[in-house]
């Protein structure tokens, strides 16, 4: 995992509203090696589907309300230099997003053969007979039997697994260098869920390919990421290698987060653990640290001063004041 496929700088999005624009990504920056899956984790509304919307450039920038800042640069280059046309070139083709409700995301009046050739059709100069052989080839690669026959079907003829599979197959039709999934085993059972982890490993394995995979699931982020970040309210508050982040967990959030994942080893059920209050709105963004209205060790400065994201070991960053003084063990 030597060469960078993807690097974030400064990254900041703000939406225009009534009350002006609101920032709902601040300053996030991280870099994404090939081959590499990176996890982007936190409660709904802390930012993570729209950092990586954000780096697929998917809001109307025409109509002038929304407003990016920073950096993203794709291979050294910066996405946010380009036309929106060489902008559409790049999205299915370098950069792939899979969107957790597959039944929306797909078209119900075309059969899913032809949301794939459709792709195909965009990006590459293969003929009609060659897009739908290679349709089928990809609903062969994310497990769907008798692609030959089911090329032909209808989204609404798939189970929300199958679906999910198929919207993965349109992902990877022209073999982009970073796929990006966001939330993708959202209402699936189980064991589908667990169905659609293990072909993401497979395809990064087999494909090489780089993946950021968001999620609200510590447990799917322990078993397929190498590296983690944690998102809160629009910010990076740690970020680690999956083992160090498990093993010594250090922002209160973050802790928090782990500390809530069920145990099934327990010899008697015990009460979940849950992180006190919601994330605010955008228009009510606290002074000082973001989390501090709900951390139960937060103190004066955590009120007052944002503190920074620093580094506190080995490719391990958090942004806590608590740091800051030395650590953060009591903190639990």
């Amino acid at each position: 995992m030597n060469k960078t496929i993807l690097e974030i700088k400064q990254l900041s999005t703000s939406f225009k509203t009534d009350r002006g624009f609101l920032k709902a990504v601040d300053g996030v920056s991280f870099s994404l090696q090939e081959g590499e899956i990176l996890g982007v984790v936190g409660e709904s509304g802390c930012g993570k589907s729209v950092t990586m919307q954000s780096v697929m450039r998917l809001y109307d920038e025409s109509r002038k309300s929304v407003d990016y800042g920073g950096e993203i640069l794709l291979e050294n280059t910066n996405l946010f230099s380009l036309t929106s046309e060489k902008m559409q070139e790049i999205r299915g083709r370098d950069i792939s997003m899979i969107f957790q409700d597959a039944l929306s995301a797909l078209d119900p009046v075309f059969t899913v053969g032809n949301q794939i050739e459709e792709m195909l059709k965009i990006h590459t100069d293969l003929n009609p007979p060659e897009r739908k052989a290679k349709a089928i080839e990809l609903l062969k690669l994310v497990g769907i039997n008798s692609p030959e026959k089911r090329v032909d079907q209808y989204p609404h003829e798939f189970s929300g697994g199958m679906r999910q599979r198929i919207m993965i197959a349109i992902a990877l039709s022209c073999h982009p260098k970073l796929l990006i999934a966001d939330e993708p085993t959202t209402a699936l059972d189980v064991t589908i869920q667990a169905q659609i982890i293990d072909l993401l490993l497979e395809l990064n394995k087999k494909l090489s390919m780089s993946i950021i995979l968001i999620t609200h699931d510590m447990s799917v982020i322990a078993q397929v990421c190498h590296r983690v970040i944690v998102m809160y309210l629009g910010q990076i508050v740690e970020e680690a290698e999956v083992c160090d982040l498990f093993d010594h967990p250090t922002h209160p959030y973050t802790k928090g987060l782990i500390r809530s994942i069920p145990n099934i080893a327990n010899e008697r059920p015990e009460e979940l653990f849950v992180i006190k209050g919601t994330v605010p709105l955008l228009s009510e963004v606290p002074q000082g640290c973001r989390f501090a209205p709900r951390c139960s060790y937060a103190k004066d400065i955590c009120f007052a001063t944002m503190p920074d994201l620093k580094q506190i070991d080995k490719a391990h960053n958090v942004r806590c004041w608590l740091v800051e003084e030395g650590g953060t063990d009591h903190a639990e």
